[in-house]
């Protein structure tokens, strides 16, 4: 099981990557909060003194499971406010959660933190869960999930990679595979440090690592991360307990429009696993 590399050994990449004049071109953050709908409490999560990511708890009922979730770019958890009632009707509660910079997070998005805060969100995440279990009068709370979309699937993949016995399965919705390509679209310049780069964020060097079950879903159609990438991150996972999905007729950014297909193939997923 991988564990964070010490920071000493990862300034180089991180100067690099977030010193670079076109990385702040990777995130796309949206200053956004609206209220709570009914049944969902807001939450902040502290990541380092005077930081703290927003979050989002839908929580329907405290005997089902759970899902940790990460968006993807440009997006914040407000925007699921009514997604979140796919996932009830999948007997799912949603936790989502924001970056930094983005929603109501304080502080500034960086690949660093994109690295760093995961940890301390899946900490946060499961110190509330058993919290409100005990309130619900459980003797422990339903085994939580993972998900991650597009950007999301990095978090995602990081913690089931290093607490997956924490969580019962990891889904990963139009994530990336290898993630040179993906800087590459952005020409962020990398030299040397492109297999270092490589080692510590691409989705198959983390999932090489994942024992939980790993459904990949992805956009049949998605030309900003073309399918390829699924079908690495499917390879990269280790095991059998694991499914890839496209989804037909879906791009990257219109696959919740395919709900039908979408929500389909992880509540058959978690029926099998």
């Amino acid at each position: 099981m991988p564990t964070n590399t010490p920071d000493d050994q990862l300034d180089p990449l991180f100067r690099a990557l977030d010193a670079s004049s076109r990385s702040a071109g990777v995130f796309f953050p949206r200053r956004d909060r609206t209220t709570p709908p009914a049944g969902a409490t807001d939450h902040e999560i502290p990541v380092e003194p005077g930081v703290a990511l927003g979050a989002r708890w839908h929580l329907a009922d405290p005997r089902q499971p759970t899902v940790l979730a990460f968006h993807g770019n440009g997006e914040t958890v407000s925007d699921y406010d009514d997604i979140a009632e796919a996932w009830r009707e999948i007997g799912l509660n949603l936790f989502m959660v924001d970056y930094r910079g983005y929603g109501w997070s304080s502080g500034r998005p960086t690949l660093r933190s994109l690295y760093e805060d995961p940890a301390k969100v899946s900490a946060f995440f499961l110190r509330e869960l058993a919290e409100k279990s005990r309130a619900a009068g459980l003797d422990r709370p339903p085994k939580p999930l993972l998900f991650g979309r597009s950007l999301g699937s990095s978090p995602a993949s990081r913690i089931a990679a290093q607490r997956g016995d924490d969580y019962h399965a990891l889904v990963l919705e139009s994530g990336f595979g290898d993630v040179r390509q993906l800087l590459a679209l952005f020409d962020i310049p990398l030299g040397d440090l492109q297999d270092e780069a490589h080692r510590h964020f691409s989705n198959p060097e983390l999932l090489k690592h994942v024992q939980i079950p790993v459904l990949v879903l992805h956009g049949a159609l998605d030309r900003l991360l073309p399918p390829d990438h699924a079908r690495a991150n499917h390879a990269a996972v280790p095991h059998d307990r694991k499914a890839l999905r496209l989804i037909d007729g879906a791009g990257h950014n219109d696959i919740l429009g395919f709900a039908q297909a979408y929500f389909g193939a992880i509540r058959a997923f978690l029926q099998k696993h």
